[in-house]
């Protein structure tokens, strides 16, 4: 059994006829000849035209409509182009700025369809997957992407496809979408019989009573129970497959103008065109019985179709249109023989002007293809600009001089008519930025006044609150003018000093005590000790330790009686009576400065593999962070050097396998090189947070503390600063420098109230 076609339309007449109004026609051939072509259909809707020009557009239609019918398909064009193709080169009258229209002109026989449209009408197709699932296409949207055509041209395009069985088809006005999306549109169309879809959206779409006028059409192939077998596509047309709506193919319409607009050669011809042809079409349409089918059409806007010359088929509102026309143009006769010339040449003036706009509009197109040479077009377009530049010039020297005049009038009202517009809109810009930028200082004074008094009552977290969304109202405010830039100068100044209160900042000036880059130019220095009074510094790389005595102010270069590289870390007990230092990840030197005495000692760990990050020797006893088997190991002295190290930490109580440096004062803290702190207390893990930290730690070099020591130091080289904090974990203090740039290494003499910081191979001493 073969589908069946259910056709069914809906209609909502608006209040407004002014302001919406639609055009709905569907029309049942009734000659066999005629059913070859199968049911034509046009949904259009016109906002804000006068009755002539919807009138004028019906007639269209009808003429659309009988040609289709009349005309036969010739070899490589169908007879909806040849009817298109004609409509096209006369519709340029129909085409108004000011007007706003949107249609659909199309046919549909079996299970093929073919239409086309201008504007923006809704245009969906639903069809389903093999899954069972039905998706949508938008149309209007697919074949809109890729237009070309112009915009003077009522339908510039053809498209054709196929319906597969129990898909559906909706075409209806633009103002549909208001109301009903797609995924509803879809949900209502494809769960229920094309009837009552119909219904219920003219049902609904008559509830919301406003100017609005609405119009749509529902098509759907309704393949039978017993249908099973899939359709095959007929050969396409033009070669190749069939193809279905799914795999549309469009044929644009006067290919050969597209490039550019050819603005004066034509406008005599489109004058005559437009003197000579009457206001409406001079053929009156055939009155149509309502004739039903055999397939399932529901409209009341269906109509049969009779023949042309039939005596019945006058309308009377046509008819009354055609004597309101032969009214006007007697009594307008003799005064168009007396301002024949001034209309031909104002009729002239107007074309151009037209022509001009649309032209723009093109160009600014093509001016994409010229930069992006797009298929290969920008010598054409060239070549085209060219032309229509000499006949541009060519047509304006030809002009009446009261064109002319008109033409010059015309140009200085449009430049002062557009200065006119561009000033207003630019007072209202002013106007509308200078309560903006007012609204603008007085919420970042009010909010700064806000975290002035949170920083009296010590509330840095609601006072760095109230900061940072001050400044991101600073940040996006444009301060163009001189007065506006002082001021904003000042608000950042502002909240710069309250930020470094809430921050708890202090600006250090560190004094340079020592230049090591010229005893170790190639050496990056990146550790430090204080051993005896004395500052030492070594690297990675290197095997000589450099050194500084603050009481001579004096650097020296320092080489170990035995050669080691890879210093890793050192650490000095509180009898400062030696160091010990790290190398290669896990063995040990310890230096005497008493007789300057350097030489390996033994140190053994209870894992075979070991990677140590760190050391710290706390009642002579050392420490050891390895962050291979994430543990910490406790060393008792020996005469040869340390003992094997005993795991020290409980299993599993934190993860220090980003452990970078630890200090003890009887708890251990290990810092991460992400920023976090872990506390150990008797092996076991105790928590410990940073609190009222800002910006918050990420990253870190450097743990400083000891049990005779009021705080805990962290040196942050990524953010240039000595954080200082209880041993609670809150904030103390921040310091920074501007001659911080990669520090690396710190000192911490809390009893003098200093520290010493190595940055690029010197070294600063700063106050705290």
């Amino acid at each position: 059994m073969e589908p069946t076609l259910h056709l069914h339309e809906f209609f909502v007449e608006g209040s407004s006829p002014e302001v919406s109004h639609v055009l709905l026609n569907i029309t049942e051939p009734s000659t066999p000849t005629e059913k070859s072509k199968g049911y034509f259909f046009a949904i259009c809707e016109i906002n804000n035209a006068e009755t002539k020009y919807i009138s004028k557009m019906q007639n269209i239609i009808d003429e659309i409509e009988n040609n289709y019918y009349e005309i036969p398909d010739q070899p490589g064009q169908t007879a909806m182009e040849i009817v298109l193709d004609k409509v096209n080169q006369e519709s340029l009258s129909i085409v108004k700025p000011d007007i706003s229209l949107h249609c659909i002109v199309g046919a549909i026989r079996e299970n093929d369809i073919i239409f086309s449209f201008y504007g923006y009408p809704q245009m969906v197709l639903f069809y389903k997957t093999k899954d069972g699932f039905y998706k949508k296409m938008d149309l209007v949207e697919q074949n809109k992407a890729n237009e070309q055509s112009d915009k003077n041209q009522l339908f510039s395009q053809i498209i054709q496809g196929k319906i597969g069985p129990n898909d559906f088809f909706f075409a209806g006005t633009p103002h549909i979408i208001e109301y009903f999306n797609h995924d509803r549109l879809q949900k209502i169309i494809t769960t229920r019989p094309p009837r009552q879809s119909s219904e219920h959206l003219q049902r609904v779409l008559s509830e919301i009573k406003n100017d609005l006028s609405f119009g749509g059409i529902i098509i759907n192939l309704q393949e039978a129970a017993e249908f099973s077998a899939p359709i095959k596509s007929s050969p396409a047309r033009k070669g190749g497959a069939g193809r279905s709506l799914k795999n549309l193919f469009s044929t644009e319409r006067n290919t050969a103008h597209i490039l550019s607009p050819s603005l004066l050669p034509r406008f005599q011809e489109k004058l005559d065109f437009a003197a000579n042809q009457n206001e409406s079409t001079s053929e009156m349409m055939a009155d149509k019985a309502d004739i039903r089918g055999s397939a399932d059409i529901s409209s009341s806007h269906l109509h049969a179709r009779v023949a042309k010359n039939s005596p019945h088929g006058v309308r009377s509102k046509k008819g009354e249109a055609m004597n309101v026309e032969d009214f006007i143009k007697k009594t307008f006769a003799f005064i168009w023989k007396i301002i024949k010339y001034a209309v031909r040449g104002l009729a002239l003036l107007l074309l151009f002007i037209g022509a001009i706009l649309s032209a723009l509009g093109k160009n600014f197109l093509l001016l994409f293809f010229i930069a992006t040479n797009y298929q290969n077009r920008r010598h054409n377009i060239l070549a085209e600009w060219a032309r229509w530049w000499r006949n541009l010039t060519e047509n304006a020297r030809h002009l009446p001089l009261v064109t002319k005049i008109l033409l010059s009038l015309s140009l200085i009202l449009l430049l002062a008519f557009s200065a006119g517009i561009f000033y207003m809109g630019a007072k209202q810009k002013r106007v509308a930025r200078a309560a903006a930028y007012t609204e603008a200082i007085q919420n970042i004074k009010t909010k700064g006044d806000a975290a002035e008094s949170s920083l009296v009552y010590n509330d840095a977290n609601t006072a760095l609150a109230n900061i940072k969304e001050a400044e991101q109202i600073l940040n996006n405010l444009s301060c163009i003018t001189a007065l506006e830039k002082t001021n904003c100068k000042n608000l950042q100044d502002r909240l710069g000093g309250l930020l470094m209160k809430a921050r708890k900042i202090t600006l250090a000036r560190p004094q340079l005590v020592a230049d090591w880059n010229s005893l170790a130019p190639s050496a990056p220095i990146n550790n430090v000790f204080l051993l005896n009074n004395k500052i030492y510094g070594f690297g990675q790389t290197s095997a000589d330790i450099l050194t500084y005595d603050p009481l001579v102010k004096e650097s020296k270069l320092v080489t170990p009686g035995i050669f080691v590289k890879n210093f890793n870390a050192a650490s000095v007990p509180k009898e400062n009576d030696y160091a010990v230092l790290l190398y290669d990840d896990k063995n040990i030197v310890q230096f005497n400065p008493k007789d300057n005495a350097w030489k390996k000692v033994d140190i053994d760990y209870p894992n075979q593999n070991v990677t140590i990050a760190n050391i710290s020797v706390y009642n002579r006893r050392l420490y050891s962070l390895d962050t291979q088997n994430n543990q910490i190991y406790k060393h008792d002295a020996i005469k040869t050097g340390f003992s094997q190290g005993k795991e020290w930490a409980k299993i599993n109580t934190a993860d220090i396998k980003m452990g970078a440096d630890l200090a003890i004062d009887g708890d251990v803290f290990v810092l991460g090189k992400n920023g976090v702190v872990y506390k150990f207390t008797n092996g076991a893990a105790q928590p410990f947070t940073i609190a009222g930290l800002d910006p918050e730690l990420t990253s870190a070099n450097e743990i400083w503390t000891y049990n005779d020591l009021n705080y805990i130091y962290i040196l942050d080289a990524t953010g240039k600063r000595i954080i200082i904090l209880e041993k609670t974990g809150q904030l103390k203090k921040q310091v920074m420098a501007a001659e911080f740039f990669h520090p690396a290494g710190m000192i911490v003499d809390e009893q003098k109230g200093a520290a010493y910081v190595l940055d690029s191979n010197k070294l600063y001493q700063i106050s705290l």
